[in-house]
């Protein structure tokens, strides 16, 4: 009789048992055949909750449960220490503790990575040992895997795209249902989309978080969530969605980082995306990651942002990952030469922008007439009626950010506006490309409508 393979035990500790806890310990029980195939087993051994005498829906028999995260991380019988818990001082304080006496660590918590990355690469340094992280940028897709091998090498100039899921969920219920944000912002709630402070998904805090690890992975740059332009969508209203709809575009929470001339741009805001574009079909809590380079051209990503299973599933094969190869490390990983990382002045940015106007229908070729005088050159418009108001929205050409922002001044004091004028970004500077290419097919090659 062959003798059967030696089977190697891994212990975890785990701080954090709620959706993402608890859909781990499920895929963990459900994988065990396949763990034992590869020759070693998982076995859940400490946990710390906020809340021991809750009932977390799975088995936690044979599992020591406390209420202190730092007990966890100093347990001298775990293998590794897995944290999906969430929050910053605590967690940073548990991670760096397991690092710096060699315990591997597993992390799904952007904001204490993002935040604390200097603290977490010093103490994996002290212990000689990984951290992995993919669960924390985009959930189920492997874009970390990506960046630190598949592309590890390459020249990339930009990563972009929608990576959260709460603020995508909330756009497309808005568009769909027709109805103002806090009604989206209820339902994506209700559905349990948002985090516990919904203000970290809306106000665009997640989603810099999110960047500020990209960022690193892509370009070798730490820049912390402090130095990312944010903005959120709680100012989006049902007149922004329809405008945007009727000038053939989707408004979505966008995140990219750029490498330019200049140096590097990391932006988060709601922005104008053409139909003809991805992102403008990424829908619900899906999310979305493009890159770019000279080498590739450009790479899309598409998965699920969010969720029991598909974060927990991205936690569990780093776990996995780093029981194969003991190795593996995501932080501080590949590491890039040293090259000029410095911030590029965004007020420098050239974009085009959508601008949002209250008007009387009578007035539009005025209002229209009055922005060319101010040397903004409109390359689309449109115009709706919502509850008893008409509404001009327009796309100008490319611009400094600097020029359009001292553009809305001068648009505020244009006679015939019944509010002061709103604007969004458009997601790329080319705009004017997609113009020309619909104008051709209808009309020939001229912008003039």
């Amino acid at each position: 009789m062959p003798e059967e393979p030696k089977i190697r035990t891994i212990k975890l500790g785990l701080l954090g048992c709620g959706v993402v806890g608890g859909g781990l310990v499920k895929l963990i029980e459900k994988h065990r055949a396949d763990f034992r195939a590869n020759g070693f087993d998982l076995q859940l051994t400490h946990l710390a909750v906020r809340d021991t005498a809750k009932d977390r829906g799975v088995d936690l028999s044979g599992v020591e449960v406390t209420t202190d995260p730092i007990a966890v991380a100093n347990d001298p019988a775990i293998d590794m220490l897995v944290e999906v818990m969430g929050g910053n001082a605590v967690a940073v304080e548990a991670g760096c503790a397991a690092l710096a006496r060699g315990i591997p660590l597993v992390s799904a918590n952007k904001s204490a990575l993002a935040r604390s990355m200097g603290r977490y690469a010093e103490a994996a340094k002290q212990g000689n040992t990984g951290i992995c992280f993919e669960s924390a940028a985009a959930a189920h897709i492997p874009i970390i895997e990506v960046l630190d091998r598949s592309l590890a090498c390459e020249e990339l100039t930009l990563i972009k795209g929608v990576i959260n899921g709460s603020t995508n969920y909330i756009l497309t219920f808005m568009e769909r249902a027709g109805c103002e944000y806090e009604d989206a912002l209820k339902d994506a709630a209700d559905k349990g989309f948002t985090e516990a402070d919904p203000s970290l998904d809306v106000e665009g805090i997640d989603a810099a978080e999110k960047l500020t690890l990209l960022a690193f992975k892509a370009f070798g740059a730490y820049v912390p969530p402090s130095q990312v332009h944010t903005e959120g969508v709680t100012q989006i209203g049902q007149v922004d969605i329809r405008l945007a709809l009727e000038l053939n575009h989707r408004i979505k929470l966008v995140a990219a980082a750029r490498r330019g001339e200049d140096g590097l741009t990391l932006r988060v805001h709601p922005a104008l995306v053409h139909r003809g574009e991805l992102l403008a079909d990424v829908d619900s809590e899906f999310n979305a990651i493009i890159l770019e380079g000279p080498g590739f051209k450009e790479l899309t990503f598409l998965g699920k942002g969010a969720g029991e299973f598909p974060t927990a599933s991205a936690v569990l094969n780093d776990i996995v990952k780093m029981v194969r190869q003991p190795g593996t490390s995501t932080l501080p990983g590949f590491v890039r030469a040293a090259q000029d990382n410095s911030l590029a002045d965004t007020s420098s940015l050239k974009l085009c922008y959508f601008v949002r106007l209250q008007i009387e229908p009578e007035n539009a070729n005025d209002v229209l007439t009055a922005l060319a005088k101010l040397d903004l050159q409109v390359l689309s418009h449109a115009q709706i009626e919502y509850e008893g108001r008409n509404y001009l929205g327009v796309i100008t050409d490319v611009l400094e950010e600097s020029r359009m922002m001292a553009a809305l001044k001068d648009i505020g004091n244009i006679q015939g506006l019944g509010q002061a004028p709103k604007f969004l970004r458009l997601d790329k500077d080319n705009y004017r490309d997609i113009v020309e290419r619909e104008q051709s097919t209808y009309f020939g090659s001229s912008l003039e409508r």
